[in-house]
């Protein structure tokens, strides 16, 4: 009888360890470790290398980049994911080439005038934002490689590519990490921008390869439909980048021009200790991110061809274990903190205090994962980006209250405070939501 029960499990888990969302899974969980590494190891061996001062040069640099990038990349990524795994669910040729096309040459064009406006408005923003004179073209460059890494790493979920995508991610992290390690053997402080270049070009090269490969197989798939409107196109994809734009930048945003704001009106040392803390929690991000990375196309897909109630089951068996998962991390880290920081060098001890308030935000956001792909899968991708836009006003007026009184620890408090009251909405939201969702169902 016990041999029984147990073959009946292992029926029962063998097609779960066999489709496409566990295999997409595995591949993005894998792919996570190298990319929640690299920002760690860079931090780590760049800190300990250079010190605390030129950490924080560097990082300020590296998101004032990254602000710029995200406007770009969650307007287009976004929409891009959604409506790629959306139309390739419905199985709708026309609509699914005219938004591959609406992503690459909308993008391309965005950021050309972007280059534009920095190379002549340099001077002005090299001193508004404590940049090097000499980066303006390392800084042009990066973000144009880091929003077609972007890109293309949304398109391959929206195209169903993760296991091409993983290997492309993966040598490209390998690329990253020999870079790293030779920068700081060789103390070239110069050349820790270049790192980055040198990975994202790499990717890119991998990844137009990729596409060039498969664009016709995924093409094969589907059929040209007896009515095709490319302002019906356009417009709901403008429509769902623009809110989405608003509010991921809006908190993701927050996050980089923390970074920005302590190097600008504090100093880079304590710009270099914040970016320690945040490298430490990039690291923990990794299974959350590797949730949405999968689940969000997964959802979108779903709600494309109506199957409202895998929805549902698939949120309920992944938002406890979620949790469970976060409550454990998190308190690891506050037993821990001491020694992780360590490890950085002397000059980042006092990150302590800055990792203790910043711990039941990251708990916040880890459980809210769940919550902001079933709410951006669906129809109520409005919800977290209010959030979003909540997170970025009351991070801002918490700074102006904190900063001047704890200086660093108070760019922390007004960072945590925003997530914990801007997340927890959508958290909210998304519950409320869910019991609407069933009894529509």
């Amino acid at each position: 009888m016990q041999y029984i029960l147990i073959d009946e499990k292992i029926n029962r888990i063998l097609p779960f360890l066999k489709s496409r969302l566990f295999k997409n899974s595995f591949y993005t969980g894998v792919t996570l470790i190298f990319i929640g590494l690299i920002p760690f190891t860079f931090n780590f061996l760049i800190g300990r290398t250079f010190g605390a001062n030129t950490l924080g040069k560097i990082n300020v640099v590296i998101n004032f980049c990254l602000i710029i990038t995200i406007f770009i990349s969650n307007f287009f990524g976004s929409a891009g994911n959604k409506f790629l795994a959306e139309y390739r669910g419905s199985k709708n040729l026309e609509n699914f080439i005219y938004t591959f096309k609406i992503i690459f040459f909308g993008s391309s064009a965005i950021l050309i005038i972007t280059g534009i406006i920095l190379f002549y408005g340099w001077d002005y923003y090299s001193v508004k934002f404590s940049l090097s004179d000499n980066l303006l073209y390392p800084i042009i460059l990066y973000i144009f490689f880091r929003t077609a890494y972007i890109l293309l790493r949304r398109t391959f979920y929206g195209m169903d590519l993760v296991k091409q995508y993983a290997q492309n991610e993966i040598f490209s992290a390998i690329i990253m990490f020999i870079m790293i390690f030779y920068v700081s053997f060789y103390h070239l402080q110069n050349f820790l921008i270049h790192t980055y270049l040198i990975s994202y070009l790499f990717f890119l090269i991998l990844g137009v390869n990729t596409l060039l490969k498969n664009f016709k197989d995924i093409k094969a798939t589907m059929y040209k439909a007896n009515s095709f409107s490319k302002k019906n196109v356009l417009k709901n994809f403008s429509r769902y980048g623009f809110v989405s734009m608003i509010g991921t930048v809006a908190s993701t945003g927050t996050g980089y021009l923390s970074v920005i704001v302590t190097g600008i009106y504090l100093n880079h040392s304590d710009a270099g200790i914040y970016t320690a803390v945040l490298s430490i929690v990039s690291v923990l991000m990794f299974f959350p991110k590797l949730f949405i990375q999968v689940f969000l196309p997964e959802f979108s897909k779903l709600f494309g061809q109506g199957e409202k109630t895998k929805i549902v089951q698939i949120f309920k068996k992944t938002f406890f274990l979620l949790f469970l998962f976060s409550l454990v991390v998190c308190l690891l880290l506050f037993f821990l903190s001491d020694s992780i920081l360590n490890l950085f060098g002397k000059d980042f001890a006092s990150g302590k205090i800055i990792l203790m308030i910043i711990i039941p935000s990251i708990f916040i956001r880890m459980i809210s994962i769940p919550c902001n792909a079933f709410l951006s899968g669906t129809k109520y991708i409005l919800i977290p980006n209010i959030g979003g836009i909540i997170i970025f006003v009351v991070s801002l007026i918490s700074w102006s209250i904190f900063i001047p009184k704890y200086n660093d620890a108070g760019v922390a408090m007004g960072y945590s405070l925003g997530i914990i009251i801007g997340i927890g909405y959508q958290i909210a939201s998304a519950m409320f939501k869910l019991r609407t969702f069933i009894v529509n169902n």
